[in-house]
């Protein structure tokens, strides 16, 4: 009698270590690919939220002129960004006046907007429960927590808009980086 040998009827179980290896590492890949493109694309997102929020600023501005007669001011024209962006705040969202020069009153009760200004407000920050654009403060803040930026095209000679006003954040610039004007994001 011949003696046959068969194949080994043991199956093979698990994976090799070099097959391992190889899906950790393709998998590293794909996740650093959709980690770099996420990135890119909540960047995109941020810019264009911020350029629908300037938009939102700039017609409450214009509301504020069709109704006081004249572009609205920070309290003594300070220049400071908290003011301004206060200011900003008051001028969108109707609720109190105690940061615009020569404002007429309006009663704030308890920070919440009085007027139809509101609306602006509730369609710079649609989708959202609370508008992310306004800090605890009461001030108007871009995505990257900046507060937005205000002038009057009468009071400075870097002033881009001369007959009307200038309205812009600075961007993705954190805390002691050098300022780069060409990630403004404005209304000229």
């Amino acid at each position: 009698m011949k003696t046959v040998f068969l194949p080994s009827l043991h199956k093979r179980r698990g994976f090799t270590i070099i097959e391992l290896l190889g899906v950790i590492s393709i998998m590293a890949v794909l996740a650093v690919l959709i980690g770099h493109v996420s990135k890119g694309a909540l960047a995109q997102s941020k810019i264009r939220q911020v350029e629908g929020e300037v938009a939102a600023i700039t017609a409450a501005i214009e509301q504020y002129k069709m109704l006081n007669g004249t572009y609205p001011r920070p309290v003594g024209g300070s220049s400071d960004p908290k003011v301004q962006a206060g200011m900003l705040y008051q001028v969108l969202s109707g609720d109190g006046s105690d940061r615009i020069d020569g404002a007429k009153p309006v009663a704030s009760s308890d920070r919440q907007p009085g007027t139809e200004s509101q609306l602006l407000l509730a369609a710079a920050t649609v989708g959202r429960k609370k508008p992310t654009m306004v800090h605890p403060d009461f001030y108007l803040i871009d995505p990257w927590g900046q507060p937005y930026r205000y002038q009057r095209g009468d009071e400075g000679p870097d002033t881009t808009n001369k007959t009307t006003f200038d309205v812009w954040t600075e961007g993705t610039r954190k805390a002691g980086q050098e300022i780069d004007e060409e990630k403004w994001i404005t209304n000229w």
